[in-house]
């Protein structure tokens, strides 16, 4: 199946994939060569950028970063063998403790990716980084929130940022890594750029009218599923009083990505929910802790 390419610039091209959730990819050509922004999940559809790639920049890619571990992000990286992999330190440390396991049961549930290996970068940044090729500047920024190592990728001359699971059709907070305050905080820092578009890590681009408000709407989202879960856990309702709450209810569409948005907000609430009880009963045994302290 052929992936969707649409060029956001002169020089900057996207790569939607159209097996896997749509996530994307992109590449910024240069006279002196290419910087590749994140990879797609499957090698046929990474070959589809190879090939392309080798006609629109014969110079070759020499950068590959990965703006996330994900494996729809990154398993596509140890194709590009001749190319500098760069990522945010914690990257590469997600990928060692986890990305090596979780790619192994991946061969055994998809034989296509047999050939892909983990491949570790081995240039690195803490809160960010600065790649000038061919006169475009690339500057890769930290965005915690989604997961640790989050970064977005911001190309100054085309006002294009590629912004990674920072950006989807509705912000994903139901894993381990995730950290609720930090999206929200990394989602605000997206307004100190002038931007033409933002390519989101899954789903449709968003063109310049749009920039400001999903910015806004989806940190508004996730203030307001917490107070909702904060709200239904403090007056004793129940997981079937949470889930009533549609996306639709948070100026969302259910519709993007094959309709997966409503899994995911629903798999949202419930995981702020399972926290909002964990920290309820941690508060409870400290109470009891303090008042048989004080009994003794």
């Amino acid at each position: 199946m052929a992936i969707v390419r649409t060029r956001v610039a002169d020089d900057t091209w996207v790569f939607k994939s159209e097996l896997y959730v749509e996530v994307n990819a992109g590449l910024v050509v240069t006279s002196e060569g290419g910087i590749l922004i994140d990879t797609l999940p499957f090698p046929s559809e990474t070959q589809q950028i190879i090939d392309f790639a080798k006609r629109i920049c014969p110079q070759g890619i020499k950068y590959v970063v990965n703006t996330i571990s994900h494996a729809d992000h990154v398993y596509g990286s140890c194709f590009f063998p001749d190319a500098e992999l760069i990522a945010h330190e914690q990257c590469r440390e997600m990928l060692i403790s986890h990305g090596f396991e979780a790619l192994e049961y991946a061969k055994e549930q998809t034989p296509e990716l047999r050939n892909v290996e983990i491949r570790l970068p081995k240039v690195v940044f803490d809160e960010g980084m600065v790649i000038r090729l061919g006169g475009k500047t690339v500057h890769l920024i930290h965005s915690p929130g989604p997961s640790p190592e989050v970064c977005v990728a911001h190309v100054r001359e085309d006002k294009v940022l590629f912004a990674s699971d920072l950006m989807m059709p509705v912000p994903y907070i139901a894993t381990p890594f995730s950290n609720i305050d930090d999206f929200k905080n990394s989602l605000n820092n997206l307004h100190d750029y002038n931007l033409e578009c933002i390519v989101q890590g899954h789903g449709d681009i968003l063109l310049r009218g749009e920039v400001t408000s999903s910015i806004e709407v989806s940190t508004a989202y996730l203030v307001d599923i917490q107070e909702l879960v904060d709200q239904l856990t403090s007056s004793g309702k129940t997981r079937h009083d949470l889930l009533k709450h549609g996306i639709e209810q948070f100026e969302r569409s259910r519709i993007p990505l094959g309709g997966l948005v409503q899994q995911f907000h629903q798999s949202n609430l419930l995981h702020l929910w399972e926290e909002a009880r964990t920290a309820k009963r941690q508060k409870r045994k400290a109470d009891e802790n303090l008042e048989q302290e004080a009994v003794a």
